[in-house]
């Protein structure tokens, strides 16, 4: 068992905070707060709210009614043919939340289905999936186990889904006498329809299921250990509304003509406009003042891995195998080619997908192609099926914890290495593809890379991060000035036109002085660079994770280093090597090659304790005493997707601007932790989401007009809220509130916040689920003006 070590060979007593201590939102003095010199003025003007007639001296939010739309995941890289093998499964939720605003000083309101009210979804121009979009459910797999792929639901559409099982609802409610009789597994008793997604949601359109206190769509798998079975994953977070799992493509229709044969590289449109209505119950559009439909859309980002540029004809590893001897998929590409309207991409991506599985084959004793036939129209992997990654490699993000999955068919399986552990290890050994600062391309080049404009992605884009075969073209150069995909260029953590504040805690403020304002040489720069994923997804993090033992989530109380000095953080980090820690925060492929460390080197968090030495007696991961017992010892995946492994906002932001408190949603998260910023809340049960958007695309997206601009749809999402249609930051208090002059709620006048913006916003942070039911008098003396104004000037950088 790969045991958590001790939480004291971490923290010294001397350094472990407790809540008698500093912490960065604690109390400042008057004079403190006096000399808290910071502009107290929002960064937009007000031009398109109307001044109240009700409140004089104020301005009505901009909409009656707001519908925050994203998507949980933030991005989602996945392929959409299926005939060879499945890496991760199409999976993309349009998530929103519904308020009514407070017109003439009222208080603004959640909406729910108990307000007579529902919301319909729909993608712009992207109604379906299977046919000339994706293969998936007309590519045969044995899903039942009798060995052939004749029985009713024999696809990959089912195939992917059976490890997971609901018992009567998708409530999670589980019958006191359990048994695995009982089970409907999805995908089999369940079958996936058409079109749809595991939980029934179709591509076309319907409505969104909503998730009251305890959060929705719980579905049960099992784990490694036999005797936990039954574990609960809520997909959903509470008070959110949901159309779970769509099969969606990065293709509109009225761009795709022919077969999927056809498909190029200019078809892909990778941030698809999902749109929500609000309806009565019986169906009817509520319209707003101007007899409009209310209608809000929201970016759902969805791309393809680029396996096909180093694993098909000239790339790295299609000419590896043929040096190896293996010309399978050589006869793939010439195959595919002898039909008239395949295209150069669509016989790429097939040879890609040969070439993987033969050197998967070759090195590790596999026999994916031991019945592959090279003439076949169809099921050309033969008796075997296609390849479902996830059967021997465990995966978190799918729900899959055991390892080798036990529905699997067609192959032998084993237990095998964490799927994101054994993709990112072995590709950073291979190919590590430094830029000029060592910071690996690689990420940005493997991860969806298309442009929305689809003139951009061919080799003629001076911003795309490598060549048609797979050859890195910003190894002399700074990778974070590449562009295309899901991050670089796009989220607010690579904006250069960001601005303060940024509310950064010690080692926020360090990633900015060391890392966002150089350029690749590591000189100064005047225009901020802003930060690549492995300045996120790093040990750094998930020590930071790992040493947390909180009592409050939005003044960080109890055992934590996130409020520390850089000297206290680097002591226990690396014992006060400061070159030491620069490598693990700011990694490099060069010399210990950090990046590729950082996965084959990876240890997993403690889940729980266990106090029995012959069976079990779980308690939680921070009781006393009890055996450590980590998530690689119950999860396939470890802790890969987990709050545990996950970088978290206030890894490098000041309180309250963090995550909400763990526990609700285990062992997604975990109590004394912080969760994962996809299940926090903040003001008003409001989802961090709904005001900054999904992560990886969070307001304000970079934008640089409307033709080279990676993303075009999420900055317009913005300006639906926006008070001057200028601004295209986070949603203000102008679009559900009554503002003053300084876009403050009229619900502060007469406090210390109606005249700082900023602080106010501090104070929407602080405010947790119930604080919204309390009277302003007691909401200030919970959370003082002057600790906001502090926390401000603190954390202003």
């Amino acid at each position: 068992m790969n045991l958590y070590k001790p939480f004291s060979f971490f923290l010294s007593a001397s350094l472990m905070m407790t809540a008698a201590g500093v912490c960065a939102g604690a109390s400042v003095t008057a004079g403190e707060a006096e000399a808290a010199l910071y502009p107290k003025d929002p960064p937009f003007s007000l031009s398109r709210l109307e001044p109240s007639k009700k409140a004089k001296g104020y301005y009505e939010p901009l909409n009656e009614y707001n519908i925050f739309v994203n998507y949980e995941l933030g991005m989602h890289c996945v392929g959409f043919d299926m005939n060879y093998c499945c890496v991760i499964p199409p999976y993309n939720s349009i998530q929103a939340q519904a308020v009514r605003s407070g017109k003439g000083g009222e208080t603004p309101r959640l909406l729910s289905p108990f307000d007579g009210l529902k919301l319909y979804y729909y993608t712009k121009d992207n109604s379906y999936s299977e046919g000339n979009k994706m293969r998936y459910w007309s590519v045969a797999k044995d899903v039942d186990g009798d060995g052939h792929f004749d029985s009713p639901g024999d696809n990959m559409a089912n195939y992917v889904w059976t490890h997971l099982f609901i018992y009567k609802d998708l409530e999670g409610t589980l019958p006191a006498d359990a048994n695995e009789t009982q089970r409907l597994r999805i995908g089999e008793q369940i079958r996936v329809r058409y079109d749809s997604g595991p939980s029934g949601k179709p591509m076309a359109g319907g409505y969104m299921e909503y998730a009251d206190r305890d959060g929705s769509n719980v579905v049960f798998t099992d784990t490694l250990i036999p005797a936990v079975k039954n574990v609960p994953l809520t997909l959903t977070a509470s008070y959110i509304w949901d159309a779970l799992g769509l099969p969606m493509t990065a293709f509109n229709d009225s761009r795709r003509r022919g077969t999927i044969r056809s498909v190029t590289e200019s078809d892909f449109q990778p941030f698809q406009y999902s749109a929500v209505q609000l309806r009565t119950t019986d169906g009817k559009p509520v319209l707003d003042a101007q007899k409009r439909i209310i209608e809000y859309f929201g970016t759902n980002p969805v791309d393809i891995p680029n396996c096909y540029v180093c694993h098909s004809r000239e790339g790295k590893a299609a000419r590896m195998a043929r040096d190896e001897g293996l010309v399978f998929s050589d006869k793939e590409y010439a195959y595919w080619k002898s039909y008239p309207d395949t295209s150069e991409y669509m016989a790429r991506l097939a040879e890609s997908s040969i070439n993987i599985l033969s050197l998967h084959d070759a090195h590790h004793g596999t026999r994916f192609l031991a019945d592959y036939k090279p003439d076949a129209p169809g099921n050309r992997l033969g008796k075997t099926g296609p390849v479902n990654c996830a059967d021997c490699h465990g995966d978190n993000i799918s729900g899959n914890l055991q390892s080798p999955r036990p529905t699997a068919t067609g192959y032998k399986t084993v237990k095998a290495k964490p799927l994101t552990e054994a993709i990112h290890g072995f590709h950073l050994a291979i190919v590590p593809m430094p830029d000029a600062a060592g910071r690996s391309q690689a990420c940005q080049a493997c991860h969806p890379t298309h442009f929305q404009d689809p003139s951009m992605n061919d080799d003629t884009n001076p911003y795309r991060v490598f060549d048609r075969y797979g050859k890195a073209r910003f190894s002399d150069k700074d990778v974070r000035e590449s562009g295309g995909g899901c991050y670089v260029r796009r989220d607010a953590h690579s904006n250069p036109d960001a601005a303060p504040p940024f509310f950064l805690n010690e080692y926020g403020k360090y990633l900015l002085r060391e890392v966002s304002m150089k350029d690749e040489h590591g000189r100064p720069v005047k225009k901020m660079r802003g930060l690549y994923c492995t300045n996120c997804h790093n040990k750094i993090a998930q020590t930071f994770y790992h040493t947390d033992d909180l009592e409050n989530a939005q003044r960080l109380k109890g055992k934590t280093l996130r409020n520390r000095t850089m000297a206290e953080i680097t002591a226990v980090m690396t014992g006060g090597d400061l070159k030491r820690f620069n490598q693990l925060a700011d990694q490099k492929t060069h010399g210990p090659n950090e990046v590729l460390k950082y996965y084959t080197e990876h240890k997993a968090a403690t889940l729980v304790k266990n106090l029995s030495a012959k069976g079990l007696d779980l308690k939680p991961w921070n009781h006393p005493e009890g055996e450590a017992v980590a998530y690689s010892a119950v999860s396939g995946g470890s802790d890969w997707w987990l709050s545990a492994s996950e970088p978290h906002c206030a890894d490098c932001h000041i309180a309250p601007f963090v995550e909400s408190m763990g526990g609700d949603y285990f062992p997604i998260d975990q109590p004394a932790k912080l969760s994962l910023y996809r299940y926090s809340k903040a003001h008003g049960d409001l989802a961090c989401q709904s005001c900054h958007e999904s992560i990886h695309g969070l307001y304000a997206t970079r934008y640089d007009g409307p033709v080279r601009t990676v993303d075009l749809t999420t900055h317009e999402q913005a300006l639906q809220y926006s008070p001057d249609g200028k601004y295209a930051g986070p949603v203000t208090c102008a679009a559900c509130h009554t503002v003053n002059a300084k876009g403050v709620p009229k619900e502060l006048a007469g406090t210390g916040y109606e005249n700082d913006y900023w602080a106010s916003v501090t104070l929407a942070h602080f405010m947790r689920s119930g604080d919204q039911k309390l009277s302003i008098e007691e909401l200030v003396e919970k959370y003082p003006y002057k600790e906001s104004a502090g926390i401000v000037k603190k954390g202003w950088k």
